[in-house]
């Protein structure tokens, strides 16, 4: 094995055996999973530094074969999350998103860090936080959502979401038959959040549940992955 040195985000951690975690990093271009002998020990040096979100400087012996784990040697964390971060729905569906995706490249680790910024700041609610992840999640998935004219024709006078059709209809597009019609207020959720402006949800609290609910099966409908960080909704 030889050894190597990186520096990115702990983003899962998985107990194994009696002592041992497997711990899953997150580096600009790719995913590094390893086996961390003995950090499940109180006395552990390397316990103390594996916080998920913190951003650490890690060494491990890197496995030559796929078919087998690197080994973490050490770790140093340049800057620490808070422990009490685990807590948090918005935190854990960040960390499951990441781990979840398909491809690991800058795009990913910059999706990471800077949604991790935006839980940090905490300057919006829970279900706010967690809207931006989804909406985030959707575009580093594939799903471009239309939200400021008919994905259908082009047309600015819109009526309502369609979820099938990967963004905002028109009347003259919508079909009773086979889509369902959505408020205006959970319309609005979707078009000010693909717009980024966060801001303008705090007027439609009342909705925020019910479009978590469907960002939650448009993303596993469309992609597969289903976000059990969000069980609760």
């Amino acid at each position: 094995m030889a050894e190597s040195i990186y520096q990115g985000y702990v983003i899962k951690r998985q107990p194994y055996q009696v002592f041992d975690e497997i711990i899953t990093f997150i580096i600009p271009n790719k995913k590094i999973t390893c086996i961390s002998l003995g950090s499940r020990k109180i006395e552990s040096k390397n316990a103390r530094n594996l916080f998920l979100g913190s951003y650490v400087e890690f060494e491990i012996f890197e496995s030559r074969t796929q078919d087998k784990l690197s080994k973490l040697k050490k770790v140093h964390a340049i800057k620490t999350a808070d422990w009490r971060y685990e807590n948090l729905i918005q935190f854990n569906l960040l960390n499951e998103c990441v781990d979840k995706t398909n491809k690991y490249d800058k795009q990913v680790f910059d999706f990471y860090k800077e949604l991790l910024d935006l839980i940090n700041k905490n300057e919006y609610s829970e279900e706010m936080q967690i809207l931006a992840i989804l909406k985030d999640f959707c575009l580093l998935s594939g799903l471009n959502f239309e939200v400021n004219h008919c994905v259908k024709c082009g047309s600015n006078k819109l009526k309502t979401i369609s979820l099938t059709n990967h963004g905002m209809i028109c009347n003259a597009c919508f079909d009773s038959k086979t889509d369902r019609h959505y408020g205006l207020d959970v319309s609005k959720v979707f078009y000010y959040l693909f717009n980024n402006k966060l801001n303008e949800l705090s007027k439609y609290i009342a909705e925020l549940d019910f479009v978590i609910k469907l960002l939650k099966q448009y993303i596993d409908d469309n992609t597969g992955i289903k976000l059990n960080a969000l069980n609760h909704y």
